[in-house]
């Protein structure tokens, strides 16, 4: 084929210059990462097992959608991926979601509200946008408004109130010149379970310390009574490492936004072991979560700490003996022919690696990127633990 007889192009549509463009995605910046912050306090705090886990996965998906648009914000803006604040009209509509008093009142705001916002404007973006000579932003907006459309499905909230006072969200008005802070929650002072879920203050007493010690006196559960009683335990302590992260996250939003998104996937991580857990034992195992009643001990004394605390007992050292345990307890289920178990804990193991990494990334990081200091605060603080990792100073 001759050039001259080339099929000819589309004519460009041109679409939103460069400068309305910088200005919809830090819209979309200001929902997005007051999402990721505020689920972060709110997950502990929502009771529904099912919820919890949408909600770790919507979390994570919602933090990378923030790097992705601080990305593009950049390349619109070089070389700033700055923000700026939101304007009066989504101010209000973020002070809404922060003012819920109650886990039902956050998600029906930010399902029944945000997020359809977030929606409708992205819609409008790509609808105006042109796909050629801004096919960055096309694929990126393509990608996040597949994801905050199967997020609605999937919480349970109040039907679609009277949307907010503007019709396009990414057309509002930035301060170029101002921060927006972001609002910290009050400390937990316990997770929330399932109604069906028995709550006691030493848990399921069938647990025994065998359990969770490293060495020859650790126990590998194989008979099924036993198993019943130790999946049940471990189903709930994902939970608790999830709502653990999350809160890591909310409580310290001044920490860089990579550290934000590490505590995310990990965050995503323990749910999706929860999960596993829960199939489990229904498929497997012959029995369900909430038949065995659970306790908060272990979760509130790691959370006593402070950021730096929490990152050396959970993941400098909990996930770090985790690992020889699960190793172990894979090798021992081989043996025995319960292979579908063994390869549960074959990637429970995968997953210790990063969030080990977690802790020795950011635990340096606070100690003015040092590693050699978060290798003796570990050391230090490891002193205050009981043979199975419990911390007993506090």
């Amino acid at each position: 084929m001759r050039p001259h007889e080339r099929p000819a192009p589309a004519p460009l549509k041109g679409g939103y210059d460069v400068d309305e463009n910088a200005i919809r995605f830090s819209n979309y910046f200001h929902v997005l990462r007051e999402l990721v912050h505020l689920t972060c306090g709110w997950l502990p705090l929502v009771p529904r097992f099912e919820d919890k886990l949408a909600l770790g996965e919507h979390l994570h998906d919602d933090a990378r959608a923030v790097t992705k648009v601080k990305r593009r914000l950049y390349e619109l803006r070089h070389p700033s991926d700055y923000p700026g604040a939101p304007g009066a009209e989504l101010t209000t509509l973020l002070d809404a979601m922060n003012a819920a008093g109650k886990p039902q009142e956050y998600l029906d705001v930010a399902y029944g509200q945000v997020k359809p916002a977030l929606a409708r404007a992205i819609r409008t973006h790509l609808d105006a946008l042109d796909p050629v000579i801004d096919e960055p932003s096309l694929r990126l907006l393509q990608q996040v408004l597949a994801r905050q459309d199967r997020h609605g499905l999937e919480i349970a909230h109040a039907p679609d109130g009277a949307p907010p006072g503007f019709a396009d969200l990414g057309a509002l008005e930035i301060r170029l010149r101002e921060e927006r802070p972001l609002t910290v929650m009050a400390p937990l002072v316990e997770p929330a379970r399932d109604a069906f879920v028995e709550v006691t203050a030493d848990g399921d007493p069938y647990l025994t310390d065998e359990l969770y010690v490293n060495g020859d006196e650790n126990h590998v559960p194989l008979a099924p009574e036993e198993q019943h009683h130790f999946f049940h335990g471990l189903m709930d302590a994902e939970l608790s490492a999830a709502e653990l992260m999350a809160r890591n996250s909310h409580e310290h939003p001044e920490m860089p936004w990579d550290f934000h998104v590490d505590m995310a996937r990990q965050t995503w991580d323990e749910v999706r072991h929860a999960k596993v857990h829960d199939i489990l034992m229904r498929t497997e195992l012959g029995c369900a979560w909430g038949d065995h009643p659970v306790g908060f001990a272990y979760f509130r004394s790691i959370y006593a700490y402070d950021l730096l605390g929490r990152l050396v007992l959970f993941n400098g050292t909990s996930e770090q003996k985790a690992m020889w345990r699960h190793s172990h307890r894979r090798k021992v289920l081989l043996e025995q022919g319960q292979d579908m178990v063994a390869m549960v804990f074959d990637y429970l193991l995968a997953d210790e690696v990063p969030h080990v990494h977690n802790g020795v990334r950011w635990g340096s990081y606070l100690l003015g990127g040092d590693e050699a200091a978060y290798r003796e605060k570990v050391r230090e603080l490891r002193g205050d633990l009981d043979r199975t990792g419990k911390p007993v100073a506090r």
